[in-house]
């Protein structure tokens, strides 16, 4: 059984203890509100895909970026070198991804993604995009086109 948890739409929690209120983090709070939501709708999704939120995760780091070492995924994931060599290792064992050794270095591995690995990946955001498209339903095009440049604003801060 899934539990969804919902929230009405301005149901945002008071900023945190001892933060200065500004504007900036008024939004930035009603951003972590909206993104956790949006998280735990979108997981729900991926539960057809049989895969952990880990496994399915560094899945989209090898589809999106490319073949990566075990330290630059352990890095992407902020997780430990065992706790993605565990990951790894499942993907491996699914069919999901493989590793090469590194010619330059023979203790470096290339970790990709296998063609099935692609295909998990592939459907199960496709699931997703559509549970967060049912999120904008009854969104009017000029909601959408707002939205989409809040993202734009979001994506430019993440890559600085």
């Amino acid at each position: 059984m899934v539990l969804t948890v919902t929230m009405p739409a301005r149901d945002v929690p008071p900023l945190p203890p001892g933060l200065r209120a500004t504007e900036r983090r008024r939004v930035a709070n009603e951003l972590n509100t909206t993104a956790i939501h949006t998280l735990r709708r979108a997981r729900v999704s991926d539960l057809q895909s049989g895969l952990s939120p880990e496994r399915l995760s560094l899945l989209s780091v090898l589809v999106y970026a490319g073949p990566r070492t075990m330290g630059e995924l352990a890095r992407a994931e902020q997780v430990t070198r065992p706790a993605i060599t565990r990951i790894v290792d499942a993907l491996e064992a699914d069919g999901l991804a493989s590793r090469e050794p590194v010619a330059a270095d023979r203790r470096t591995v290339l970790v990709s993604a296998t063609p099935a690995g692609r295909d998990v990946l592939e459907e199960a955001r496709r699931g997703r995009v559509e549970a967060l498209a049912a999120v904008l339903e009854g969104a009017s095009r000029q909601e959408l086109a707002l939205v989409s440049r809040a993202l734009e604003v979001v994506r430019r801060g993440l890559q600085a």
